[in-house]
């Protein structure tokens, strides 16, 4: 595990965390004993028996999904964009990442957006999905990238305040259980005048898919509306056709 990880690694209600192994076996630990596992490098900070609702759901989908899941999402960007870097390469062109930011995604799935930003960053990925961690890991390791992953919930970043330079959520931001409190979170964890961008389908293009059930299950709102009055620099856009949105803004 890479070395200092338990400076702004907290347990979803903020207590530190110690570093501890028994023989093959590798967990956080807090002062009074709750333990927090980490599987093959992957730190799991999430109760799954506690999970509800979307993020119930869309865990299981996720993890039964996710080994075709690039290859799904790679083909539908050739038929709308091109290809698939063209596609990202539209909200990801307006994160400036600098040599040594530390960057944080949150619902990184299987990292596929990694691959086009800064290298010379330090990366980290929060997810719902054991199994779409368990391929982003695989990708950065074949892509010869480091990257810190962490399975939690949106809503309870395990993460000190102000710790992160750039933060962004591109994809599952809609079936947030609280999409309000994401965004919360996210504030909470960047650092002073850091810009978080945020982005997902449109209804636009949800409702090409009304017939299914998880679509059916949250409606999408304008996400300008989950933020708080304090935020600066507020931008939305739709991208993509009108298939994608883009929010942008900073915190004070």
């Amino acid at each position: 595990m890479k070395p200092g990880i338990t400076e702004f690694i907290r347990t979803p209600e903020g207590r530190a965390l110690e570093y501890f192994h028994e023989g093959e076996d590798e967990f956080l630990q807090t002062q009074t004993g709750i333990k927090y596992p980490i599987y093959k490098e992957i730190i799991c900070v999430l109760d799954n028996i506690s999970l509800t609702g979307n993020n119930e759901n869309y865990q299981k989908m996720y993890d039964r999904f996710s080994m075709f899941y690039d290859f799904t999402t790679k083909i539908y960007a050739r038929f709308k964009s091109g290809n698939e870097k063209n596609r990202l390469l539209q909200y990801l062109s307006l994160l400036d990442i600098k040599n040594g930011d530390k960057v944080i995604e949150i619902s990184i799935g299987t990292g596929r957006n990694i691959k086009y930003l800064n290298p010379d960053a330090e990366f980290y990925g929060i997810d719902i999905s054991l199994g779409m961690l368990r391929q982003c890991q695989k990708k950065m390791k074949r892509l010869m990238r480091e990257i810190t992953l962490i399975q939690a919930e949106a809503e309870s970043l395990p993460i000190k305040d102000d710790s992160f330079d750039v933060v962004f959520s591109a994809g599952g931001f809609n079936f947030f259980n609280n999409p309000g409190k994401a965004v919360i979170e996210m504030l909470r964890i960047a650092k002073s005048g850091t810009k978080i961008l945020i982005t997902d389908e449109t209804e636009k293009l949800r409702l090409k898919y009304n017939k299914n059930d998880f679509y059916k299950a949250s409606e999408i709102k304008n996400p300008v509306t989950y933020l708080p009055d304090s935020c600066r620099n507020i931008e939305y856009k739709e991208i993509c056709d009108g298939d994608l949105y883009v929010l942008t803004f900073n915190k004070p």
